[in-house]
């Protein structure tokens, strides 16, 4: 049997780009970037760019933490990483001839994934051309995005196991193997089709959906859709909603398991999500909100820590989405490395600290707004076998609400 798919990257264009090519494009590309974030006109004559000398070994001589500091990994699990991308990169026919040091080209390439510094600046820091850089970048997240598989993948049973006893250690709420949401990337302008991109707040971007479990692993990635869409859509045409509904038994989830969501998502026996807010609701639907919340939450840390460490998340200058959805996977894949590698973001400890009010009254807001667009053809992504089935799931789910409600958490 295959194992579940936990890695959903939409590109744009899938073929294999030759070193010569990606060399070509990024010779041109860098000057463009250049112009998107610095606001000034760059013809890519030779004469606008003269190299400084720079001693890189006063990179790879500072120790820990100031490392860490700079390039969001201790030196340990940098090696780590160039280790990784070095076999791989050999291993696929890719590096025959290492003209730079790996070491060179991945403080380069991290730097630029951690810090919002322009190609300019970060080209003149370590004394290379805008474009070698740009085909560095190129080259790293291409390598990243192909690693994530193994670096992204679904929890099988004896994980699931401790994921939900952690869970439920902490907040009392059982049968939780994943928290789900989703995140906007900010991005340029696309030169195609930029209408679909604009969300909610009249901004670019792309809308990436991933499951994060305890230990805020990403242990499902969806990249790729238009940030016009709305969370509900996206889980609905993502691969995962479809496995969750129609995978074999106890492979993505046995039938205590499940998902925990806000309000954006449709509650099914797979996905539990708060009561709405209808004016009326009990102490004990309050208490049932309050601890899904407190497990939901960490998908919101994983994201916030995320964009915290690999800061162009924040604004991705690029016009071309492929190269975007490289960027985004390369960021995910880092973040997990790190996590893989023995470096935590989060204690079992801190899954137990209780949200205060403005935090709850962040998570459980009703995701009207979020979602306020016509849902008439909500199911068109769905056959009617599929509709069937989910509808079956959701009756199933609201009864799986009120047996956890009643039955298993403590009232407060």
């Amino acid at each position: 049997m295959d194992p579940p798919v936990a890695l959903n990257v939409l590109r744009i264009i899938e073929e294999e780009e030759q070193d010569m090519r990606l060399m070509q494009f990024a010779a041109v590309a860098v000057w463009e970037v250049m112009e998107m974030e610095e606001g000034e006109d760059f013809d890519g004559d030779n004469r606008v760019w003269v190299p400084v000398t720079v001693v890189i070994a006063d990179y790879h001589n500072l120790g820990d933490p100031c490392f860490k500091t700079h390039f969001r990994m201790s030196r340990r699990v940098f090696e780590a990483l160039e280790i990784t991308l070095f076999n791989y990169l050999v291993q696929r026919g890719r590096l025959r001839r290492e003209r730079t040091p790996m070491q060179d080209i991945l403080l380069m390439v991290v730097w630029l994934l951690a810090t919002p510094d322009s190609f300019r600046n970060v080209a003149l820091r370590f004394g290379v051309n805008p474009g070698t850089l740009y085909y560095f970048y190129l080259y790293i997240i291409q390598a990243l995005r192909e690693l994530a598989p193994e670096y992204i993948s679904w929890p099988n049973a004896e994980e699931r196991v401790l994921i939900r006893e952690s869970f439920e250690r902490a907040t009392s709420f059982p049968g939780v193997i994943g928290c789900i949401d989703c995140t906007h990337i900010q991005i340029t302008a696309p030169l195609e089709f930029k209408e679909r991109y604009t969300n909610r707040h009249h901004q670019y971007s792309i809308n990436v959906q991933s499951v994060v479990d305890n230990n805020l692993l990403v242990r499902q990635l969806h990249v790729g859709e238009a940030g016009s869409l709305n969370d509900r859509r996206i889980f609905r045409r993502s691969p995962l909603m479809r496995d969750l509904l129609l995978g074999p038994p106890d492979v993505y989830r046995s039938a205590d398991e499940h998902l925990v969501g806000d309000g954006a998502y449709v509650i099914t026996d797979f996905m539990m999500t708060p009561f709405p807010n209808n004016g009326h609701r009990t102490e004990a639907q309050l208490n049932f909100n309050r601890r899904l919340s407190q497990c939901r939450v960490r998908v919101e840390n994983s994201y916030a820590l995320a964009k915290g460490k690999w800061r162009r998340l924040k604004q991705l200058y690029v016009r071309r989405p492929d190269v975007a959805l490289d960027h985004i996977t390369a960021s995910f894949v880092l973040h997990n490395f790190i996590i893989l590698n023995g470096e935590p973001l989060i204690q079992e400890g801190e899954l137990r600290r209780p949200l205060d009010q403005h935090e709850l009254n962040e998570i459980l807001r009703d995701a009207n707004e979020e979602n306020a667009e016509e849902e008439i053809g909500e199911n068109n992504y769905l056959d009617d076998d599929l509709v069937a089935l989910h509808d079956e799931a959701n009756l199933r789910g609201i009864e799986k609400r009120i047996h956890i409600l009643e039955n298993v958490l403590p009232a407060e």
